[in-house]
Parts: structure tokens; sequence; C-alpha cells
């Protein structure tokens, strides 16, 4: 970086040092240093674009940018480098005009032309919220904003796409479904069956199918499947990974998926493990399978 006198270089390594710094604490750390000499070089290094300006509780405080990003709002003086900073410290969350005004303390005319200049300068850009749909936003141009902004991919123009969240939650409960008993109706899995999907299994058949043509997260999908146990449609529980899951959290468990069977279309005796055990005609009172140690009982019964 290019400082023209001793004085600039000590008020940005200054700068640099903690959370922001305001010319009265620069004072009283050198107080040898003049007031005139300290806002020449002040206003020299917002010029250059080396130090932002915030205003908090009427105050002003100056911290440092890092050389990287020194060159986008060195171009920018005054009230629209306040307005920029300002908008920067929001990140994806955006910020609303009324907000931008309470924060910079600026007028509202001044802070529109700031706004015009810097959208003219593809510098920042405004956005529209789902929580707020009549409030623009403010927030750099090269950021993307929040999921809390834009409602994530169930939304699309601000407006919720009913139809694309039916067909996806009736995606996930068929493969659910289909995990979750054997094709033969008469038969039910052992107590040790693994096969059930969790949520990074359902979002994987989803993206391989190309059944969203949007880029899904596992939130995403563990949302709809939410929806699918508060229905009534599933069920989830913890289930036991083996010593070969690779997990980036290093838990033990994981949560997956059992659909809930219709109860309309079964009879009170399919209910029963009885009723559907594949080895129900070798069980006898005294021999090795035997309704005392039967294991489909002692899950039936652990409510």
């Amino acid at each position: 970086m290019d400082f023209s006198n001793d004085t600039e270089k000590l008020f940005y390594e200054t700068c640099s040092k903690g959370d922001g710094l305001t010319t009265q604490e620069f004072n009283t750390q050198y107080p040898d240093t003049s007031t005139r000499d300290m806002a020449v070089s002040v206003n020299a290094l917002l010029t250059k674009g080396y130090i932002e300006v915030f205003q908090v509780r009427g105050e002003l405080i100056y911290k440092a940018i890092k050389k990287e990003e020194s060159g986008k709002s060195g171009s920018l003086v005054g009230e629209e480098q306040l307005v920029y900073n300002t908008i920067r410290a929001s990140a994806n969350e955006g910020i609303w005009t009324k907000h931008l005004k309470s924060k910079t303390n600026l007028h509202e005319a001044v802070i529109k032309r700031c706004l015009r200049t810097l959208e003219h300068k593809a510098m920042v850009k405004a956005i529209k919220s789902v929580k707020h749909p009549t409030r623009k936003l403010y927030m750099l141009m090269e950021l993307t904003p929040s999921v809390e902004v834009t409602g994530g991919p169930w939304f699309t123009d601000q407006e919720l796409d009913v139809d694309f969240v039916e067909q996806l939650t009736n995606a996930c409960y068929k493969f659910v479904l289909m995990k979750s008993f054997p094709r033969d109706n008469s038969c039910i899995f052992t107590t040790e069956h693994a096969a059930y999907p969790s949520a990074q299994t359902v979002r994987k058949y989803i993206m391989d199918k190309r059944i969203s043509q949007v880029e899904l997260s596992v939130d995403d999908i563990t949302m709809l499947l939410d929806v699918l146990v508060y229905d009534g449609k599933i069920e989830r529980f913890l289930h036991t990974v083996d010593d070969n899951w690779d997990d980036e959290d290093d838990t033990d468990t994981d949560w997956v998926y059992k659909a809930v069977r219709d109860k309309k279309a079964e009879s009170a005796w399919q209910d029963c493990p009885c009723g559907v055990c594949p080895v129900a005609e070798f069980c006898t009172e005294s021999g090795p399978i035997n309704p005392a140690g039967c294991n489909y009982y002692a899950k039936w019964l652990d409510f």
C-alpha cells in the first residue's frame, strides 16, 4: 500500500489491530500527532479506500480494509462510502432503507442519491425478502441472499411454489415407502433390518433421478420428511450406524425414516406380529422359536 506520510501509515496500522478506532482513541495513543495531520491522513486513507468508516451511536469508527478489498471502495468518498460500508456490514441478510437511514444518520434524499450511484457502479443490488415483500433490501452485488431472505428452493419470485413442494414431498414418501416393507406384503423385515433411508439417502435419490432441477441440501430434504412425519405418513427413529459410516459430525447415530402402514388396508391380525411372522409355523411354546423370546413382540410392545 502507498502511504503519503508516517501519520497515514500509523493510523492505518492502528486501525488494523482491533475492531475499529475512533479519532479520540488515536489521539490518546499518540498525543504528539496534531489534529490537523490526523484529519488530513484520515481523509487521504478514505479517498484511497484503505479504511472504512461506520457510525455507531453517533460516533465515527474507522476500520482498516484488507489490501485485496481496498480497490472496491477506493473510488467512493464521504456519504457514498458510509452507505456502502453499512450495506456491506449487513452481509447476505441485506439491509432495509429505513434501517440504513437510522444507522448512517443521513437524510433520505442523500441515501437515495448514494444508492443510485452504487447501483450504477454495480457495487450493490436491490432484493426483496419473502418475509417482508413490500420492503426493498440492499446488499453487495457479489453476495447471494441468505435462505431467510429468499425462502430457499421452495419460493419462486417471492411466491411459495406449492406444486413443486407437493411433487417433492410425494417423491420422498414413495421412496421411504419402497424401503420400509418387503415386496411380499405377507412378510416383515427383521428387527436387525438396516436399510431404512436417512435424509442423505433420500436426497441422493431425488438428485440422481433428477426429480428436482434445483440443488437441494440435506436440510431441505429434512424439512419435507418432517412434514410427512407430522402428517403421520412416516415415522423417524435413531438408527445406530456401522463402523464404516463416514459422517462429518462424527456421531454414532443417525435419523432414519420408515413409512407407516395404512391401517385401513390391514386387519387387526396383520397388525399383530404373529399375523405377518415369516416363521409362525415353527413357533412353539418350548421350541427354539417361541413367544417368550420373540424379537418382533419385544419391538412391537416397546411403545
